[in-house]
């Protein structure tokens, strides 16, 4: 590998490889300034041009721009990513990988600490495509293409980034759609760094709605409160979501977060929810089909539940191998403010089936495990697990219901519960559960 200049550019501009006579040396110049002189770089996987299963040196290089605008820099280390689309992943490989469930994330991290660093690609997604699987989803008949192989290889993230140096590549990650959390861990000698970043993903249509508790709520209803205020206001609000005129009640609002609309995403999401699509005749039609054919179906939709008059601002699920088991919950934005962070309340149960009935607009219900303080304590272990949370504890005001003397929810599934909410406080960094702080409330 060898450095060139961009015509007319005082930019660094990578040489790639030869890979033989159907995959030409060509160089791709990167969007990156001048590194500073005397600073050595790395192996810089950007893309390069190649036939038949690399990009055309055409200029279709746009997601090379899109990180400028949130580099993140600590401790002398910046980082950019940039979540390949399908059709940049398409320009840029040459292969429909977002039809086979792959999405490239393109990373860049300019180390100037100092200090050697190791990239986890394990952190950002624990179930990525190593190169020889990409390349074994789209082999021949003779077997994996050798040129293809050694293409995704030469372009995939180095694993160590020296001092003063510019490393890139890509993650061949799971395709996400609605929302995805990078994670960029590195580990130094008795070090460590991390970056989070949060993207919206082009694609779908997803039960999400951006809000503003400015816009939604009249001034006199919004109130920012303290601690304790914010125990007594969760305590007494409605036990329930209800239906769309609001006189029968539903599920339980059994949740509640408290953290920016990006902060509750990126948790969420980091802990393995998905978005659901929203309800309408096509996310049916699939919903149904999946639960015929017993498949799964990751961004099921749910119905919709109603608080202050409105239905869900956003829902999330973690999916299990069927359509028929999940765990979903809704989260409505509430006139709250502590700390300067919104207040969420929200429902979680778990599905546990899927039966007809003549309560739904679709014909189709999932039947929900009674026990909802089980799904509401998943949620909590889950999100510790993740390391996403940095304080929790509960508070009534859903009322009571034993077991003997259970309460039912619009399409007439019974549920019981010990009448508390559970209030979580995510957070960006990753938590050790030895440093969550549990509220005393009861």
């Amino acid at each position: 590998m060898r450095l060139s200049k961009c015509p007319g550019s005082m930019a660094r501009c990578i040489v790639s490889i030869g890979l033989g006579a159907m995959l030409p040396c060509i160089s791709i110049c990167s969007w990156a300034q001048t590194p500073n002189s005397g600073e050595k770089v790395v192996a810089d996987s950007s893309p390069a041009s190649a036939e038949p299963h690399n990009i055309a040196p055409s200029g279709n290089l746009l997601f090379l721009q899109r990180p400028q605008a949130e580099a993140q820099t600590q401790q002398g280390v910046t980082v950019w990513v940039a979540p390949l689309r399908a059709e940049e992943s398409q320009a840029a490989f040459g292969l429909p990988l977002a039809k086979r469930g792959v999405q490239p994330v393109w990373i860049r991290v300019e180390n100037r600490s100092g200090r050697a660093w190791r990239f986890m690609p394990v952190f950002l997604d624990r179930d990525y495509f190593s190169a020889h699987e990409v390349a074994w989803m789209f082999r021949g008949k003779a077997g994996v293409d050798a040129a293809l192989l050694t293409q995704l290889s030469a372009r995939a993230m180095p694993s160590t980034i020296a001092p003063d140096t510019v490393a890139s590549g890509f993650v061949y990650t799971n395709l996400t759609l609605g929302f995805k959390v990078v994670n960029v861990e590195l580990v130094g000698d008795h070090a460590h760094l991390q970056f989070d970043f949060a993207r919206e993903q082009p694609g779908g249509h997803f039960d999400f709605r951006s809000l503003n508790p400015a816009k939604l709520y009249p001034v006199h209803r919004l109130r920012a409160v303290g601690l304790a205020e914010l125990r007594e206001a969760l305590a007494t609000m409605p036990c329930c979501a209800t239906d769309k005129t609001g006189l029968r009640q539903g599920d339980p609002l059994n949740l509640v977060v408290v953290g920016d609309e990006r902060s509750v995403l990126a948790a969420l999401v980091r802990g393995g929810w998905d978005f659901t699509d929203a309800l309408g005749a096509r996310s049916t039609e699939r919903m149904v089909s999946a639960f015929v054919l017993r498949e799964s179906y990751r961004n099921a939709p749910v119905s919709s539940l109603y608080f202050e008059g409105r239905a869900q601002d956003f829902a999330m699920q973690r999916s299990r191998s069927t359509v028929s088991q999940r765990n979903h919950l809704r989260l409505w934005l509430t006139p709250l403010e502590f700390s300067g962070q919104p207040v969420w309340v929200g429902q979680i149960s778990r599905d546990i089936g899927v039966r007809l009935t003549e309560r739904s607009p679709t014909f189709t219900t999932h039947a929900i495990d009674p026990d909802v303080d089980e799904a509401r304590e998943y949620l909590l272990q889950d999100l510790l697990r993740s390391g996403v949370v940095q304080r929790y504890g509960m508070v009534g005001g859903v009322g009571a219901a034993p077991v003997n003397a259970p309460r039912s929810n619009l399409t007439g599934d019974p549920y019981y519960t010990d009448g508390a909410r559970l209030v979580l406080f995510p957070s960006q960094q990753t938590v050790s559960l030895s440093e969550v702080e549990v509220l005393p409330w009861n």
